[in-house]
């Protein structure tokens, strides 16, 4: 059994076809099929269903998946300890909860890349379940999720603190007449997984709230976009509904703080090596995103008072001066 071999096994289990395969590894589909053939034959076990549309992972298949996604970071992990840890290196696989990766991590990626050049960097978006497996799967080095978690085989670091607001269109001007209308309302959320979605969950359920439907949608531009145009509600940090909402025709309404009050947190694995490349952006992070929380509470008043300003001019003006 090969390292090659162990490579090609996890990109077919990634991708789920030989032909996606055999272009995550840069060779060719014969290849990737006779190395498979030869692993299976090694292990005395089928790992993968062929058909028509691709393969499916056999239960013996997912089971060596893990003992092989092990080995390949424990060859990363031993590489890299003999690197010199001067200037960090290599690749660095980071994830982030589409709502931190819009407002916070521009800045702090920009710091990063301009004090490490010779990082290679890749960011991947996804729900808060979905990074966590992304983790423990060893596909991410670190990643930004909301929350901390009951989870022994994470290391996981509070890094900033988020209010939690309901955001609707400017025909709700507080929170009681938007939950009188609730039955009628269509709330805008990213797919099962997203931290977000499931406080808001936990709210309706506690009010005894039932909104008419719920509409899953992929970005965060759409979902503000959707609530602007009074399409429905959705709940997202306040830093993030009042720099668009400085923009656009939106309310946000305040919400219990055993709700609206919420962590995020940097995870990586426990058993992993921190390697010099991962601690020098946990380094620039926590800078950089201090720097940006002083800028947003400076900014807060000011955009609160631009929304007060289009409901009531002459009590904006009030609490402006």
């Amino acid at each position: 059994m090969e390292l090659r071999h162990l490579k090609i096994f996890c990109a077919v289990a990634e991708h789920g076809s030989f032909t996606a395969a055999a272009d995550k590894v840069h060779t060719v589909q014969s290849n990737i099929t006779m190395r498979v053939k030869e692993l299976e034959s090694e292990l005395g076990r089928q790992l993968f269903i062929r058909q028509k549309s691709g393969v499916v992972i056999t239960s013996a298949g997912q089971t060596f998946l893990g003992y092989a996604q092990r080995i390949l970071q424990l060859t990363d992990e031993s590489r890299n300890a003999l690197l010199d840890t001067i200037t960090p290196a290599g690749h660095l696989r980071l994830g982030s909860m589409e709502t931190t990766a819009a407002i916070r991590l521009p800045q702090v990626l920009t710091r990063y890349r301009e004090k490490y050049p010779q990082v290679q960097l890749s960011l991947l978006t996804g729900t808060t379940i979905e990074l966590i497996k992304a983790i423990e799967s060893h596909r991410l080095d670190g990643a930004f999720v909301g929350g901390l978690h009951q989870n022994a085989a994470l290391l996981q670091d509070e890094i900033f603190q988020e209010e939690l607001v309901l955001v609707s269109s400017s025909e709700f001007d507080s929170l009681d007449t938007l939950i009188e209308a609730m039955p009628q309302q269509t709330v805008l959320v990213f797919r099962t997984g997203c931290f977000y979605r499931s406080t808001l969950e936990h709210w309706f359920h506690q009010l005894g709230l039932m909104p008419n439907q719920v509409m899953e949608l992929g970005t965060l531009d759409g979902i503000l976009s959707c609530v602007s145009a009074n399409m429905g509600i959705t709940l997202l940090p306040r830093s993030i509904a009042e720099n668009f909402g400085a923009r656009h025709a939106l309310h946000v309404h305040q919400l219990p703080a055993e709700f609206s009050n919420v962590k995020t947190v940097f995870i990586r694995r426990a058993d992993a090596l921190t390697t010099p490349a991962l601690a020098a952006f946990m380094e620039v992070a926590r800078d950089q995103l201090a720097q940006i929380d002083g800028e947003v509470e400076v900014l807060h008043p000011i955009l609160r008072a631009a929304d007060n300003q289009r409901a009531d001019p002459d009590r904006a003006t009030a609490l402006a001066s």
